[in-house]
């Protein structure tokens, strides 16, 4: 099939979009990529992906993004795109990404009979109660956030078919709409392309370790990531472990950069920490091998409820102990691979005991590990979840 998809953000920024691009593309579909470019001056083919490319400063992205609410020719002006995309490349199906793109794709759907296909990155209406710069004003007033919880059903129908992050979410949304039917959600997590990140090579002098116990997190950093829960728990374990790290890479939410500076430069913590605020995913085997424990603390809401951080993967793959919040997905994940421990999501307390467990048993630590691996190879992998997702297209194709 000739499939469109659409999202708006720039193509190679967006590793889910990315994997399933290159997924379906050896599946033997033709993909056609519409996307912005931010002024990366990339080209228009990607690995035999053909790429259309909407060139537009962020900055006008982002107060176009803004009015949504108000006056939304965000929606409008995507719509023209994807149809002229639709009408020059043959497109028979669109995929676009974000509930928030559903409009767009529908209104292209209604002109050229096409089906739309509406993949959930995330559980948008929560998620957006958790980026702080959207409540603050002026933008506040015309952002309008708590609408999205109101208009989702309707944006949710415009789809034929949706692609959800977990059977938690696809039952959480079957629940809440009784319109969705069960066979119109396919479900693909995200999660790693192992021959990828085995392919990089294993740096062992990254940092000079010496005997530090190192506790790694690996992502966005803001308090609904609870990265501040694995700070507040150093000021504890350095009492029983003295050689502890936590080992912190990745950018901090902005509204949170002046008092996550304030975290880790107090003087309790500042000798047990290591951040950096970007390393390339190449590196990111080397840094989970340095480590001794692996993190994913997210705070459990709706929207972390949703699915499972692909980092979660990636730490197993790579044979370190997980240790993760209760959080419903992960903490599922982690207890049927056995591959690591879950701690109450808001308890540092908690956080800080399953640390020092693991510290005290190395044996043990070790064995998760193994399980991790074990798991990623035989089931937790993009080839082996990202499978029903291509049934549909090749499904869809023979009965053409």
């Amino acid at each position: 099939m000739r499939i469109g998809i659409v999202v708006d953000n720039e193509f190679n920024n967006d590793i889910r979009v990315r994997n399933e691009a290159m997924a379906l593309l050896n599946a033997g579909h033709d993909i056609y990529i519409l996307c912005f470019d931010f002024g990366s001056k990339l080209g228009d083919n990607y690995k035999g992906i053909n790429i259309t490319r909407w060139n537009i400063k962020p900055k006008y992205k982002n107060i176009l993004f803004a009015f949504f609410h108000t006056i939304n020719l965000y929606s409008f002006l995507w719509s023209l795109k994807i149809k002229r995309f639709v009408k020059n490349n043959k497109i028979e199906i669109i995929h676009v990404h974000d509930l928030y793109m559903s409009k767009a794709g529908y209104l292209a759907k209604k002109e050229y009979n096409i089906p739309l296909v509406l993949d959930l990155h995330e559980n948008y209406p929560y998620a957006v109660d958790d980026y702080q710069w959207m409540h603050k004003f002026p933008q506040s007033i015309f952002i309008r956030a708590h609408k999205w919880k109101k208009i989702e059903g309707k944006y949710l129908r415009y789809a034929d078919k949706i692609v959800a992050l977990s059977e938690t979410f696809r039952n959480n949304l079957l629940q809440k709409y009784t319109f969705l039917n069960k066979e119109n959600i396919i479900v693909y997590p995200n999660a790693p392309v192992v021959n990828t990140l085995l392919s990089y090579p294993i740096d062992n002098n990254i940092i000079k370790k010496d005997s530090d116990f190192v506790l790694f997190y690996f992502g966005g950093i803001s308090k609904r990531r609870g990265v501040y829960i694995a700070i507040e728990a150093i000021k504890q374990l350095k009492e029983k472990i003295p050689n502890i790290k936590l080992l912190l890479i990745g950018p901090v939410d902005k509204a949170e950069q002046r008092y996550f500076q304030h975290k880790i430069e107090d003087k309790q913590v500042i000798d047990h920490i290591i951040y950096y605020p970007w390393k390339d995913i190449s590196l990111l085997p080397s840094y989970i091998t340095y480590s001794d424990i692996c993190l994913s603390p997210i705070e459990k809401n709706p929207q972390h409820e949703s699915g499972i951080a692909n980092k979660v993967f990636q730490y197993m793959l790579f044979k370190r102990a997980v240790l993760v919040s209760d959080c419903g997905p992960q903490a599922e994940v982690i207890k049927q691979s056995e591959c690591g421990l879950v701690h109450q999501w808001n308890s540092v307390e908690d956080f800080s005991n399953k640390v020092y467990w693991l510290y005290s048993h190395p044996e043990e630590r070790q064995n998760l590990g193994e399980n991790g691996y074990k798991a990623v190879i035989k089931k937790y992998n993009q080839k082996k979840l990202i499978k029903p997702l291509i049934d549909f297209y090749n499904q869809l194709n023979t009965s053409k």
